[in-house]
C-alpha cells in the first residue's frame, strides 16, 4: 500500500514538473511575429517617444474614419471578423495599443491611459484626421471613452463594446476573470508569469470571454498566446495590471464630460464585465443608445460580427440629436 502511494506521488510529481517545463516560454523575436501576423493593411508609425505603433488601415480614405481599440491581452486581430464588414462604408483603423499586439513594449515603459491617449493623438495627426469616431472593447472601451472625455472636439461618435472603466466593486467581484488575470494581480506570482505562460491560459481566457464555446478554437488561442510572447510584452502586460491603480477615482466626472453621441453594445452573457455595468454609462452620458445581445459574451465583434457591424454603421449614419 505504501509502495503504491509512493509511486503515485512520484508520478504526480513528474507530471507536475513536465507540465511546468512545457509551460515555460521564452520571448519570440518581434520580426518573427510581424512576419506571421501583419497583413496587406498593416502599417507602422515611429512614435515620438520611441517604439513603433502597429495599426491597420482599411477602406476608403475619403469616408468617415473610425478607430477601434482592443481589450486587455488582445490586438487588432480581435476585429478581423468585423473590420471587413465596416470598411465598405468607412475608413477603419485598428490600433495595437502599446504593450500589446505587434506594437508590443515601448522604450518609455509608459502604459498608463494618458499615454494611450497621446498615442491616438499622434496617429491622428500623422494621418491628418481631424475628427473621427472611436470605439473599443473592454480595456479599449475604457481608453475610448477617456479619449472622448478629454478631447470632445475630436470625437464625432463613441462606440463602447462591453466597455471597462465603469464597473462597481460588486460587479467586479461577480466577474469570472481568467486564471491568468488573477495570478497577475498577486505580488507572489506576477514575476513568475514572465516565463510561465502556458497555452492553457489563452484557451481558458477565451472560454471565459465567449458564450459560444465552439469559437474558442486552438488557432485563436494560439494567436493570443503568440502575441503575448513578443519580446518585452509580458513585462508590459504585467505593468498594465497595476499601473492605473494610482489614478484618481473620478470616472463619473469624466463620463459626464462626454459630449459625443454614444452607442453601448454589451453581451448579456458577459462573464468578464457584468452587463449591468452599462447602467453607469447610461446615468452619466447624455446622448446614448443601448444594444444588449442575448447569447453573446464579452466579445460581441467576434461572436456577432455581422450584427455589431450593422449597428455601428446605422449609428454612425444617424444625425446627432
Amino acid at each position: 500500500m505504501t509502495r503504491t502511494f509512493n509511486w503515485s506521488l512520484l508520478a504526480l510529481l513528474i507530471a507536475a514538473i513536465v507540465f511546468i517545463l512545457n509551460s515555460i516560454y521564452f520571448d519570440i523575436p518581434r520580426k518573427v511575429l510581424e512576419e506571421k501576423y501583419t497583413s496587406h493593411t498593416s502599417k507602422f508609425l515611429r512614435l515620438s517617444g520611441g517604439g513603433r505603433l502597429h495599426f491597420t488601415d482599411e477602406g476608403d480614405k475619403d469616408q468617415h474614419t473610425i478607430l477601434l481599440l482592443h481589450g486587455f491581452t488582445g490586438s487588432h486581430l480581435n476585429f478581423k471578423k468585423m473590420s471587413p464588414l465596416l470598411s465598405n462604408d468607412l475608413r477603419v483603423i485598428t490600433i495595437d495599443l502599446p504593450g500589446f499586439g505587434l506594437t508590443g513594449a515601448i522604450p518609455s515603459k509608459d502604459y498608463l491611459i494618458n499615454s494611450a491617449l497621446n498615442v491616438i493623438n499622434e496617429l491622428a495627426e500623422n494621418l491628418e484626421i481631424d475628427k473621427f469616431s472611436i470605439g473599443g472593447n473592454s480595456m479599449g472601451g475604457r481608453v475610448s471613452w477617456r479619449y472622448a472625455s478629454a478631447y470632445p472636439e475630436k470625437v464625432y461618435k463613441l462606440i463602447l463594446i462591453a466597455s471597462g472603466g465603469a464597473e462597481r466593486p460588486s460587479q467586479t467581484q461577480k466577474s469570472e476573470r481568467p486564471l491568468a488575470w488573477k495570478l497577475m494581480e498577486s505580488n507572489m506570482t506576477r514575476n513568475f508569469l514572465t516565463l510561465f505562460t502556458p497555452k492553457f491560459f489563452a484557451h481558458q481566457g477565451l472560454e471565459k470571454s465567449l458564450y459560444d464555446q465552439a469559437l474558442a478554437t486552438r488557432s485563436l488561442a494560439e494567436e493570443f498566446h503568440d502575441l503575448v510572447l513578443m519580446e518585452g510584452s509580458r513585462d508590459a502586460i504585467l505593468f498594465d495590471m497595476t499601473g492605473d491603480k494610482n489614478e484618481p477615482n473620478n470616472h463619473l466626472t469624466l463620463l459626464q464630460q462626454i459630449k459625443a453621441p454614444t452607442l453601448i453594445i454589451h453581451g448579456e452573457e458577459d462573464k468578464i464585465i457584468d452587463v449591468e455595468s452599462h447602467l453607469q454609462f447610461l446615468k452619466n452620458i447624455k446622448d446614448f443608445q443601448v444594444k444588449i445581445y442575448p447569447k453573446v459574451g464579452h466579445l460581441p465583434m467576434c461572436e456577432a460580427p455581422n450584427l455589431t457591424a450593422i449597428e455601428i454603421k446605422a449609428f454612425l449614419t444617424e444625425k446627432s440629436n
